[in-house]
């Protein structure tokens, strides 16, 4: 909790990424490698202590080639920086290198805080406890990315479930399914780090949606870890409705993460 104090979403990001990677600090950034699945561009990546200017690019670019690598093994870039929760983020002049910008918001509760909202009565909501419910999630997962048959998303997959195992064996969290019928609708992560709850990767099927499956999720999940932790935060696209539901539950903003990845074979501006 060192780095990024005032940032809690990049704080536990890095907490998970040093339980799953390796995450070090040099010269003006802290350095994320994911050896093991260098197609995970979030798990190799510069993290900065500000935001770059459109003149900070070049230098950018050559720092992370010899801090995090080059193709054909490294082919992507992506860089992440905290902002604060009122600043205005323009990052035009990168989206026009073909880089995608994000911007997510920080959201923190006190689990007592959650409100009891509008939830599903046909939902049970346990932990995962068979590998057919990894392989439903895998599924879910992929439907959600741009390119779900390809290798690169595949082998992705196939890491995060491998890196989320790992946690959960080792006593640090759990991957939480909602159920219908026996039949999985949807999934969260919730991981305690330090101290702090971290959800991951909250996802309702898409035939599913708008059906309180989520809030169904994350209610029942905070139930069943109460005592685990006092901070509970969830990372949500500013562009997502995912954030508003959020809030209603009684999340409230804390601050923000920035962030430019440039994808392989995207060289051009769009």
């Amino acid at each position: 909790m060192h780095q990024f104090p005032d940032n809690l979403g990049l704080a536990t990001d890095l907490l998970l990424h040093t339980e799953t990677g390796m995450v070090e600090s040099r010269d003006d950034y802290i350095v994320v490698r994911t050896p093991d699945a260098p197609e995970y561009f979030f798990g190799n990546m510069l993290v900065l202590q500000q935001g770059p200017a459109e003149s900070d690019l070049k230098r950018l670019e050559h720092d992370f080639a010899q801090l995090i690598g080059t193709p054909p093994l490294i082919a992507h870039r992506t860089f992440a920086w905290p902002e604060s929760a009122g600043s205005v983020v323009t990052l035009d002049a990168f989206v026009k290198q073909g880089y995608e910008a994000t911007v997510c918001r920080v959201l923190v509760a006190h689990p007592d805080e959650i409100n009891q909202v509008a939830t599903n009565s046909l939902v049970k909501v346990r932990p995962f406890a068979m590998q057919q419910e990894w392989d439903d999630w895998s599924r879910m997962q992929l439907a959600d990315m741009p390119d779900p048959t390809g290798i690169s998303s595949q082998r992705y997959m196939a890491h995060q479930q491998r890196a989320y195992r790992n946690l959960i064996e080792r006593g640090l969290g759990n991957w939480w399914g909602a159920f219908i019928d026996d039949e999985q609708v949807g999934s969260l992560g919730l991981f305690f780090l330090d101290g702090i709850g971290r959800f991951q990767a909250v996802i309702t099927e898409t035939r599913h949606r708008n059906k309180n499956v989520c809030k169904t999720l994350i209610s029942e999940v905070v139930k069943l870890t109460a005592g685990r932790s006092d901070r509970l935060i969830m990372v949500a696209d500013e562009t997502y409705h995912a954030g508003a539901i959020y809030e209603a539950m009684g999340f409230r903003q804390q601050g923000r993460v920035a962030s430019l990845c440039r994808e392989p074979g995207n060289t051009t501006g769009r």
